[in-house]
This record gives C-alpha cells, structure tokens and sequence, in this order.
C-alpha cells in the first residue's frame, strides 16, 4: 500500500473520492488536468527552482523508480548535505518526496523544507499547508530520522523587483513546527483512518462526504457517489447550515425547497428562477441603467500573463501583465469600429499597449467591462508602471460600467443557473458566437500561446499564434457588444 502527501490531501477533501480513484480506477472519472492546472503545476516547478538556488549545495535526486529514488536518498543522508526531493516510504506505506531536506550542523538533526507558489500559507479545505508539512513529518519520522525544525517557504506578496531578483526578499522562509505540533493528533488520526479505508475492497456509501459541501467544494466522484443529487442543486445557493438542513430532508432540488424556509432574497431570487422556469426581466431599470451610459461606448477587455516569480520590474509575486487588449467602439448610431494590440515581446509589452490605449480611447464615452474589478485593478497597476499614463488611466477607471451587473440584478434567466459569467450568458443570449471552436478558448490558454509566441523563431508559427490570440480576445468584446444590443432593446 501507498500513501502519498497528495493521496493524503485528497483524503481530507473526500475519502470516498480518494477510494474509488485507488481502488476502482476503471470507475473513476475525476483528476482531469485541466489547462489552469497545468499551468499551477508548472507554476510551483518554476517557484522550486527558483528556492533551490538559495541552497546552492543542494543535490537533486531524480529518477523514474522509487524504490531507486529511496536508495539514492539513504545514501545522500550520509553525507549530512542538503538533498532535494530526498524520497521516503514508511513500513505503513506513507510516502514521500520533500521539497528540501536539510542537514542542521548545529542541532544535528534534519531540517524539512516545503515550497510553495503561493504568497501566504494558506490554511483551507482545498489547500491546508500545515497539514501538508505535517504529514511529511510524520512520514520521515516513521522512517526513523528525527526532524528538527520544519519550515513553509513562499512568495514574498510585498516584494518588487527591481533590477535582478533579490531571492532573499522574494521568499518568505517561515519556521512552522509550532503549528505542526498543533495539527499534529488530527493529522495522525486521519492518517491512520485513511490507511483503513485503503484497505477495504468494498465501500458502499449512500453517498460521499461532499454532499453537505457546497458545489465548488465538491470532489471529482460527487455525481458517481450522489446521483440523486441534480447537476445544478441546492449546494449552488445555499452552504453550511441551510445547505445542511435541506440535505437531512433530502431536499436537493431548488424547485423543492419549501415557500417558508429561510433564504436572502438573492437566494430567493435564484431559487424562484428554479420554479418558474422563466426569466425574471426589468426592461424599465435596464433602460434607466444604459440611459446613463455616455456615447461612443468603449467595450474593454484584457489578456494577461500570471506569473510566480515577476518577469520585470515593477512587478510582484503572482501579479498580472497585460500583454493584450481588444476594444470595440460603438456611436450612438450603432456603428462599430474594433481596435486591438497583442504585443510582440515581453520587455515593452505595457508600454506599447497603453500608448495604443491612449489613441483609441476618447476623453468623452462609457467604458464597458464584464467583471470590473479584474480590468480596474489593471488600470490601477499600469497607471503605476507608467505614472505618465496615470491620469488617464484614473479617468478611464472613472467612466467605467460593469455590464455584468445587468445580469445579477435586471435580467435573470433559469439557464443562466445563478452564474452572471459572460461564458454563461452568452450561448443563452447570443448562440451565434461560441468560444468552441477556437484555438483559444480562455485566459489560461491566452496566457500560454503568447508565451509560446515569444519563445519562437518559427514566423510562419508567430503568425499563426498572433491570429488565435488577436481572434480569441476579439470575440470577448464582441460578445460584450452583442449582449449589450439584446438588452439595449428590450
């Protein structure tokens, strides 16, 4: 039997999932690496690299074996170095690859290193580091070698770089064994539990623990487990208590939650949505809303670069460059004019971008986003890379209207499942545009073809990345455009 630290995270988010993926693997149908994922695990390969250099007498161990991996690390041990991915395996199972694991010259005994790519520890169901360093601990001790101190090394969120990456300040090197300690009788406990479960050949739950969660929440088995439970459910509106109170009923379906049970009124909108099965319209506070709107209209959107470790200066951990943008202008006669830039490389991708931005947007007119606070907080931080701009930047901030606010107040459909996501809202309102058939689909793909474009020398591949990139970005603020007309003439 084997029990990773991974296993061991997927055990504490839902045992019944973590079973069926071990022990009926032909019935599981989660674990999908979805494109973000990817890019979250390629994320933490480059953060890993980056901490090893402040280790510069480190030795990586690597292969494809464990059981060669375990040898090569009891032979490393010896040398009272530092090692990174020392692999492990307890007589129980519990397995292990450490991030760093090193030798203290002054208490003797092995230091334990776990990197992360985020810029706090972070302490939720879905990401609990403590937990995570404990189990290390816990797995290395089982192998007979004491640990000393154990620390928790992330992203520095107030570090700007300036120049070359200062790497003491970029990290933040934290001593965790207190709070280890802390955790350390539950985690074995569960340990323990999650050893038993692996051994049973036959599980046979009514349901899985997630089934009180609500629906982000969920493990990757929940409809296998509960197929009783509707795709779209009451776990998508209501969480702990209420949400606890229509499960013990075993009220699952919105449309069966009673008249007289307890919700908000943004609750109740949604489940009302549910029961009657058709929209919910206010034309005249619509009309009112874009009767303020100020001609021509500005339709806005971004495509950024989410970088770890900060590609150039002026930049933080894990913030966000804008390497594109796309922007549909509409008179009030309803003519339209698209302007775009996509920029060619990294050094001066802002500085092209907010120049070309200047051009094309007027000092007179609304500017329309989807989800304000993502391009705001863009404005805000260009405004800062170049102060010249600032000012524009500030205005531009000034005259902005989330269109997406339309859709969780005014205009309301069953479909739309109490999501106002553009990627909701468009296939109901405007069929006719659909991301599907793109080369870019989203942000994260976005991210990664530019790269991909910038790494190339190949002209005829640059051309062809430019048109997938330039036509995905096109069509969020046509799609804006677009819904904006349904709504325009109600």
């Amino acid at each position: 039997m084997k029990l990773t630290k991974t296993d061991f995270k997927k055990y504490l988010i839902c045992p019944e999932c973590l079973w069926l993926e071990k022990k009926k693997p032909e019935e599981f149908q989660g674990g999908e690496i979805t494109d973000f994922l990817q890019k979250l695990i390629q994320d933490g390969y480059e953060v890993e690299e980056k901490v090893q250099e402040m280790f510069p007498s480190g030795v990586f161990l690597n292969d494809k074996e464990d059981g060669i991996l375990i040898k090569k690390t009891q032979e490393e041990l010896k040398n009272k170095g530092t090692i990174f991915q020392a692999t492990f395996k307890s007589k129980r199972g519990l397995f292990l690859k450490a991030d760093i694991f090193k030798f203290n010259d002054e208490s003797q005994k092995w230091d334990l290193y776990e990197v992360k790519s985020s810029s706090e520890i972070k302490t939720d169901l879905q990401h609990n580091h403590i937990k995570d360093i404990c189990f290390q601990k816990i797995t290395v001790e089982e192998c007979g070698i004491e640990i000393g101190n154990s620390y928790i090394i992330h992203l520095n969120r107030d570090y700007i770089r300036k120049g070359s990456i200062d790497l003491t300040k970029l990290f933040v090197s934290k001593e965790v064994s207190d709070e280890i300690e802390k955790v350390l009788p539950e985690v074995s406990y569960h340990i323990d539990k999650a050893l038993e479960l692996l051994k049973q050949d036959n599980l046979n739950p009514s349901s899985c623990s997630c089934l009180y969660k609500s629906a982000g929440q969920r493990c990757d088995c929940f409809s296998y487990f509960n197929p009783q439970v509707p795709e779209y459910s009451t776990a998508h509106i209501l969480r702990g208590k209420k949400l606890e109170e229509l499960v013990e009923a075993k009220i699952f379906d919105p449309k069966d939650i009673p008249e007289d049970f307890e919700l908000t009124e943004t609750q109740r909108v949604k489940v009302q949505l549910q029961k009657i099965g058709r929209s919910i319209i206010n034309p005249i506070n619509i009309q009112t809303t874009l009767g303020k709107l100020k001609y021509p209209l500005y339709f806005l959107d971004y495509e950024t670069l989410l970088k770890p470790i900060p590609v150039l200066d002026g930049y933080s951990p894990n913030s966000q460059l804008v390497f594109q943008y796309s922007l549909h202008i509409m008179q009030k006669d309803g003519s339209l004019e698209h302007f775009e830039y996509l920029a060619s490389d990294l050094e001066n991708s802002t500085s092209g971008l907010v120049e070309s931005l200047e051009e094309n947007i007027g000092k007179v007119g609304s500017v329309l986003v989807w989800y304000e606070p993502f391009e705001k907080t863009r404005n805000i931080e260009l405004g800062k890379l170049h102060p010249e701009y600032a000012e524009f930047f500030k205005d531009v901030n000034n005259r902005v209207y989330d269109l997406m606010k339309i859709f969780k107040k005014d205009y309301l459909m069953p479909e739309f499942r109490g999501s106002a996501s553009i990627k909701k809202v468009l296939p109901i309102l405007v069929p006719e545009l659909s991301y599907k058939n793109l080369n870019v689909q989203d942000g994260t793909m976005a991210m990664s073809v530019w790269e991909e474009m910038l790494s190339t020398n190949d002209e005829e591949k640059i051309t062809q990345l430019r048109k997938d990139l330039l036509t995905y970005c096109e069509l969020d603020t046509k799609a804006m455009v677009e819904i904006f007309k349904v709504v325009s003439s109600l």
